[in-house]
């Protein structure tokens, strides 16, 4: 099935069923997302910025977005952030459609992407390119969009 990419907030179509399967899982992330929108924390409106959702058949089944990193001081750097794909379409290459989108034109406001990923996750981005860190508070993974001459 064709999937469609569209930016999205937490008000749009499917977002509710999607956020209930990801807290039934055991994850966080888009009660966090919806949370921090409503408060005026994160709308995903700065420069560089953006929510997105991915959609099969007109049915939400992933969101991924992507901040200027809030944990660094260092300028140029991105954030992915509430990524989370539905159970039924993973494994199908949902996720790495959706971090490709995510990604496209990245590169014109951040030189490097840093996530923190769940360990179940981690073989998902490395096998994105992201590389594994160690030590970092609140980052497992990075991805470099600049290359260096």
């Amino acid at each position: 099935m064709d999937i469609q990419f569209a930016k999205i907030t937490p008000d749009s179509t499917g977002f509710g069923p999607l956020k209930s399967q990801s807290i039934a899982g055991g994850f966080n992330m888009l009660r966090r997302l919806e949370e921090n929108w409503l408060s005026g924390h994160n709308r995903f409106d700065r420069p560089g910025e953006k929510l997105m959702g991915a959609y099969a058949g007109g049915l939400m089944v992933g969101v991924c977005g992507l901040n200027i990193d809030p944990f660094v001081p260092e300028t140029g750097i991105g954030r992915l952030r509430h990524f989370y794909i539905d159970r039924e379409w993973r494994n199908r290459r949902t996720g790495s459609r959706l971090l490709s989108e995510i990604l496209r034109d990245a590169d014109r406001w951040f030189d490097r992407i840093n996530t923190n990923a769940p360990l179940s996750a981690f073989a998902f981005y490395e096998q994105a390119g992201f590389v594994a860190l160690s030590g970092r508070d609140k980052v497992t993974h990075q991805f470099c969009l600049s290359h260096p001459a």
